[in-house]
């Protein structure tokens, strides 16, 4: 095998998996209309964002499947990621607060036995929570990535 052909089977590689990340709706036609005019989501979402950004007087004109840019912008944005810092405090908070409960009427070791009680269990929090989000996150983004919508009617189909 030479070089060139090396090469070749890894680059082909590398094209089948982004293919299958992202999607293809070639030769898909529409539940609805039976249309085979499909634009991606992400596209979309992009093109308007945009045109609103460009122009703010262009709202009202429909565009892609009947909706305008303002309603494509709302209806398809696409998904954020949350934070677990509110996890963290909620639970660290309170426990922070027994920990210095404890401290004050049961002397050093039982206090500082809580405290550090608290901040391991924050710290589980905290990481858990991280990790639950940015799975979340990740699985909506991809999911988010293979949207079309045909531009006959407007119907969304996942690839």
């Amino acid at each position: 095998m030479t070089d060139e052909d090396g090469l070749a089977w890894f680059e082909n590689v590398l094209g089948a998996a982004s293919k299958n990340e992202q999607g293809d709706m070639q030769g898909a036609r529409c539940p609805k209309c039976n249309g085979a005019d499909f634009v991606k989501i992400s596209d979309l979402f992009a093109e308007s964002a945009g045109r609103l950004g460009e122009n703010a007087e262009a709202r009202g004109a429909a565009r892609a499947g009947g909706l305008t840019d303002e309603q494509i912008v709302r209806k398809f944005a696409p998904p954020r990621q949350s934070s677990a810092m509110g996890a963290a405090l909620a639970v660290g908070v309170p426990l922070g607060a027994i920990a210095f409960y404890v401290y004050r009427r049961f002397g050093d070791n039982a206090g500082q036995l809580s405290i550090l009680v608290t901040l391991v269990v924050t710290a589980i929090v905290l990481m858990t929570m991280a990790r639950k989000f940015s799975d979340k996150y990740y699985h909506a983004q991809r999911r988010w990535n293979r949207l079309f919508m045909c531009l006959k009617c407007g119907q969304v189909v996942a690839s």
